[in-house]
């Protein structure tokens, strides 16, 4: 793995670029085994400093990218993923559609062993004598008197109300 140099700040490759003809014009300098002009190195350090350069215009563009994916899946992505839901349960018994899809079946519930069926009941029972639950013939059974409330009949005096018609043939 290549190691790399401790980057240097944006006005001091600036500087070295601009003075290096200044003082080695007609110098050939020998660095890794490769000889460079003042005019290479020169070229080397404006690809460096162009390429730092586009790096806020790139971090710009792909933070504006990801506000605009989280802005589309906060007002679409449900919906999309309630449509995924409908046509997985329209295509359930189609795995292939379902595949196509890129939507796994759902696999099938397995069913409840002997112990796990037991406790289940167990504890549906004692969910039911806690609350006082009951069935509808138990509830049908229970009967008791009411005391102390007065039923009151109710009166009205509209005709329309009472079922009462008016004659159209007489005057109002």
């Amino acid at each position: 793995m290549p190691t790399y140099a401790r980057s240097l700040t944006d006005d001091q490759y600036d500087q070295f670029r601009t003075a290096l003809p200044k003082y080695c014009a007609s110098t050939v300098l020998t660095i890794g085994g490769q000889s460079y002009t003042a005019a290479a190195l020169e070229a080397l350090i404006t690809g460096v400093l162009g390429a730092r350069a586009a790096v806020p215009v790139a971090k710009a563009a792909w933070l504006e990218a990801i506000a605009k994916i989280a802005a589309l899946e906060a007002s679409d992505g449900n919906t999309i993923k309630q449509a995924r839901e409908v046509v997985a349960v329209m295509l359930k018994h189609d795995p292939v559609a379902l595949a196509e899809l890129g939507i796994e079946p759902k696999a099938p519930r397995a069913p409840l062993s002997t112990h796990a069926r037991a406790l289940a009941t167990e504890k549906l029972r004692a969910t039911r004598k806690v609350r006082q639950t009951r069935s509808k013939k138990q509830k049908a059974k229970i009967k008791g008197n009411v005391t102390g409330v007065t039923i009151a009949p109710v009166v009205t005096t509209d005709p329309a109300e009472a079922g009462e018609t008016e004659d159209p043939s007489l005057p109002r």
